[in-house]
């Protein structure tokens, strides 16, 4: 009689979803000694994350998981959960342990957000390859590529697409000049003199909801968002209403995020112009984790500036 083998398997958010919009794994269920054919039984069970894992009497499984569960999408790079199942044969149980793996998603102006170029303040969902955008570095630049993404936010778990709102003036006089709206983790330009003391980094980028502070930094519940995308030679810093942010960097988690047709044109203009992904270059600024995130987001809070403000009108 044979003995059956616990299974394992794996999908990671928004990575070869399918077209039905599901992270699917598969695998073969056996037995530690002696032939499973025929030995199992054919079954569908559910998961917690609009998931469900289907065994056939040969002990062959598919897992399948849908990436737009909310839960799924509020995981961070790192993040992982996992789901268990209890498969039967006819020489007993066993399980498949599915880990679920999470993955940052990218960073990306809102619709209607202005950037800077030689015409003026353009809206970002206006510009198309080609166009040239005013760069912190290197000065007008021509697009590589500008992509959309358009996202529906009807569960309150789906917060990990939620964009954040940056008001006026939450980073400084006239920083931003007006509210100004991007993804959770849209990354920032920060050059308060208070960076350096802090990171020893004179700038850095921070992701926008790192700096979440509840009043002049908070997150915009939204229905619906349309995010747009804007890639150069190299990663940018761009201008919107005063504020300095990033382009898109498409590293890992940035080509993973896109859909399969922008994905493959992106990888294509990567290869023409940079060699592929790999020789795109580092990021236009030392780039700050969650922790150093939190401390530095207590400085931007309306009551610490408020302070700093009467500390300078003193001195």
């Amino acid at each position: 009689m044979g003995i059956p083998l616990a299974g394992t398997g794996s999908v990671t958010e928004d990575t070869s979803v399918s077209g039905s919009g599901l992270l699917t794994s598969t695998g073969d269920a056996d037995y530690l000694f002696g032939s499973d054919a025929g030995q199992w039984t054919a079954q569908t069970i559910t998961g917690l994350y609009g998931s469900a894992l289907t065994i056939d009497t040969n002990g062959v499984w598919t897992y399948t998981a849908t990436n737009a569960n909310g839960t799924l999408q509020a995981l961070n790079t790192g993040d992982t959960l996992t789901e268990v199942f209890t498969v039967v044969s006819a020489a007993g149980n066993t399980t498949i342990t599915i880990t679920i793996n999470g993955l940052d998603e990218p960073p990306c102006f809102a619709a209607g957000t202005l950037i800077e170029t030689p015409e003026g303040a353009r809206p970002v969902d206006l510009l198309r390859a080609g166009d040239r955008v005013l760069t912190r570095d290197s000065g007008f630049q021509p697009l590589r590529w500008a992509g959309k993404r358009h996202i529906r936010l009807h569960d309150p778990a789906d917060k990990a697409f939620q964009p954040v709102r940056l008001r006026k003036n939450c980073l400084g006089s006239g920083v931003p000049q007006r509210d100004v709206l991007v993804s959770p983790n849209h990354r920032i330009l920060l050059n308060d003199p208070v960076v350096e003391i802090i990171t020893g980094q004179q700038e850095v980028l921070c992701a926008a909801q790192f700096l979440l502070n509840g009043q002049t930094i908070v997150r915009e519940p939204l229905g619906e968002i349309t995010y747009h995308h804007i890639l150069f030679d190299k990663h940018e810093i761009v201008f919107s209403s005063g504020c300095e942010s990033e382009s898109f960097f498409p590293g890992e988690i940035g080509l993973n995020s896109l859909e399969e047709e922008a994905r493959r044109e992106v990888m294509e203009i990567l290869i023409l112009n940079c060699g592929g992904g790999a020789g795109y270059g580092e990021t236009a600024r030392p780039v700050l984790k969650q922790h150093e995130g939190a401390i530095l987001r207590e400085f931007f809070s309306p009551e610490q500036k408020f302070l700093a403000r009467l500390t300078a009108e003193a001195a």
